[in-house]
């Protein structure tokens, strides 16, 4: 009895040894870290921060960026494969069916448009051609030339059909673009395929906008805003497990001509730059809608969006006025550390 109770001993220490070892190197292989990739995608670069082993990081890393290029080719109006490209090209002449992406942006595109009255406007783009920024001999269009293309800006002459998943335009020579809400979607898309791919904590970052998930090591993840004027950051904010965050600002994109600054977020009701903030921060758990309505509330101006800002519920805000003025959600007080001198209006 006690040579099979020594034998049994001797088996279960052995064994234990063996699981002990195997353990010890399953953890040493698993151990999870944070990684960080960048590729140029979106007219950008996009960032992906993740918290996980080598394996699922680089596994889950390839698949999001494969996701975003995929969304790049759909919506890119550049990309003739895309659905953007054959909306241009023929929308004006009879319905485009596009995919199930294009449409689901389409469409909450044009919620925003309704909402603003008109501030969000996909159309914009029959605009685009007359404002080239990128220019070094920049020279603002003539009144009359941007008279001329107002009529084509218009979101109520864009006609969607969800039954059939198609776009018309009523008008002939429209143009759209879906720059101001498709890097947002794309970010959304980019986040979920982590998720899928195992990831529970992890950044996705945009040209600045970014959404988060889970945390780092137990700790928020925190955020910098860029002060619209000076090279530094306006201030840090800690980011909760779901939250994003879009900013639209005049500082971002622009020229200059005779002293005057003519920035690239174009206001759809009249056909130049918006000239009321300096910047807008969108904050809420869609980055497709932060995205959109970043660049709404930034045309809109600020007592427009506190307006607005009033039935929606579901988003924050932080307004930086041309004066350099800072008013901000009331929700965000403890989530805000300010790295510049002044005070915060709290709406």
């Amino acid at each position: 009895m006690c040579r099979i109770m020594n034998t049994v001993i001797k088996t279960y220490r052995h064994t234990a040894l063996m699981y002990l070892i195997i353990l010890t190197t399953m953890n040493t292989a698993c151990r999870e870290s944070m990684h960080q990739v960048s590729r140029p995608q979106l007219g950008t670069i996009i960032n992906l921060t993740i918290i996980a082993d080598d394996t699922t990081a680089a596994r889950a890393s390839s698949a999001a960026f494969d996701e975003i290029e995929r969304i790049e080719k759909l919506m890119s109006p550049v990309s003739r494969e895309g659905d953007v490209w054959r909306i241009n090209a023929s929308a004006q002449f009879s319905p485009v069916t596009v995919s199930a992406d294009t449409f689901l942006v389409f469409d909450a595109a044009q919620g925003v448009s309704r909402e603003s009255g008109g501030a969000f406007d996909v159309s914009f783009a029959s605009l685009a051609q007359l404002w080239n920024y990128k220019s070094e001999h920049f020279i603002p269009p003539r009144e009359g030339a941007v008279r001329s293309m107002m009529p084509l800006v218009d979101y109520r002459n864009i006609i969607l059909d969800a039954s059939k998943r198609t776009i018309f335009f009523r008008r002939r020579g429209m143009k759209i673009g879906l720059g101001g809400i498709a890097k947002g979607y794309a970010v959304r898309r980019a986040m979920e395929i982590l998720k899928e791919k195992g990831v529970r904590n992890a950044i996705v970052e945009e040209g600045g906008d970014l959404l988060v998930m889970g945390s780092k090591y137990g700790k928020p993840w925190v955020t910098g805003l860029r002060h619209p004027r000076e090279p530094e950051l306006l201030m840090a904010i800690a980011m909760p497990d779901g939250e994003s965050v879009a900013t639209s600002g005049d500082y971002e994109r622009f020229a200059e001509y005779k002293g005057k600054r003519y920035h690239h977020i174009i206001d759809p009701r009249t056909g130049y730059p918006a000239e009321t903030l300096a910047s807008v921060s969108v904050l809420c758990n869609d980055p497709m809608l932060a995205d959109v309505w970043a660049t709404a509330l930034f045309v809109m101006g600020r007592d427009a969006a506190l307006k607005v800002l009033e039935k929606k519920k579901d988003i924050s805000v932080i307004l930086v006025d041309k004066d350099m003025s800072v008013a901000a959600s009331r929700r965000l007080k403890e989530n805000i550390t300010l790295f510049v001198k002044g005070d915060i209006c709290w709406i």
